[in-house]
């Protein structure tokens, strides 16, 4: 005779079982939605312009990822067009066309072609995004970043050097090129000003007085700092509160612009 296993023990069984199956499936949907929840994340940010971030697609690139020599990259800051371009095409005339990027930052709808240049170095050099810029504000380093965030596509420019409408070069391209290449250096005119009164006391703490330096715009850089500058969140938001021009006075007022400087020194340092 064989002997029978007691009911209650079965129902037992059945229901461990049970538990156990309603665990697995609940760790199955679990990992599922969370798979759903990921690929959903990633095509929303790949399909919406406003979650694009400059870093992330630079990180699929390689630094090295590129043929040829490194390449200067010349980003140029102009109100219009380039007066002196005649200068820089003599200058880039004796380089070698693999070595250098040209990038011009100009009003938008400007365009360089034959009618507005005299260098062929420079048509269709313009950027498509320019953006309208205002002196003395933050909207000159939103157009500075536009340049260095364009020239940063290509993987093979290594160095970037800002520019304004008026400079010229000293030196021919071939010396540029070796003294930039041949140090792993930015170069930035920094110096600490006591006297300077640019500097607003509600930039702190993000801009801190003692880290407050005046220098001149136009500098040379490696490609990780200018990553750093284009990837930055912090600093640009507050110039944007306080770099501002101070209201132009009105001559009819006579003594009273004496007040209103005071109040625009303020509101609007130097």
């Amino acid at each position: 005779m064989t002997k029978k296993t007691p009911a209650p023990v079965l129902v037992r069984h059945v229901i461990w079982f049970g538990w156990k199956l309603v665990i697995l499936l609940s760790f199955a949907l679990c990992f599922f939605a969370l798979l759903r929840l990921h690929f959903s994340s990633e095509n929303s940010a790949s399909s919406s312009p406003n979650s694009f971030s400059p870093a992330r697609a630079r990180s699929q690139i390689s630094r090295d990822n590129f043929h040829g020599p490194p390449k200067i990259a010349f980003l140029f800051l102009a109100r219009l067009n380039l007066p002196l371009d005649f200068l820089w095409g003599s200058f880039f005339e004796n380089a070698d066309v693999a070595n250098f990027s040209i990038y011009i930052h100009s009003a938008p709808g400007f365009v360089f072609d034959e009618s507005t240049s005299r260098s062929h170095f420079l048509y269709n050099r313009q950027l498509t995004d320019s953006i309208q810029v205002v002196w003395g504000e933050s909207s000159m380093i939103e157009a500075e970043r536009l340049l260095l965030a364009t020239a940063l596509e290509d993987p093979a420019n290594q160095r970037f050097v800002l520019l304004s409408d008026s400079c010229v070069p000293l030196y021919n391209f071939s010396y540029i090129y070796r003294y930039l290449m041949g140090s792993s250096r930015s170069f930035v005119d920094s110096f600490l000003d006591v006297k300077d009164g640019r500097y607003h006391p509600k930039m702190s703490p993000l801009i801190p007085k003692g880290k407050w330096r005046k220098g001149s715009q136009w500098i040379s850089l490696v490609r990780s700092h200018a990553e750093v500058i284009v990837d930055d969140e912090i600093v640009l938001p507050v110039f944007k509160n306080f770099c501002k021009r101070r209201p132009p006075l009105d001559t009819s007022k006579g003594k009273l612009n004496i007040v209103k400087t005071s109040k625009a020194t303020q509101l609007y340092p130097r």
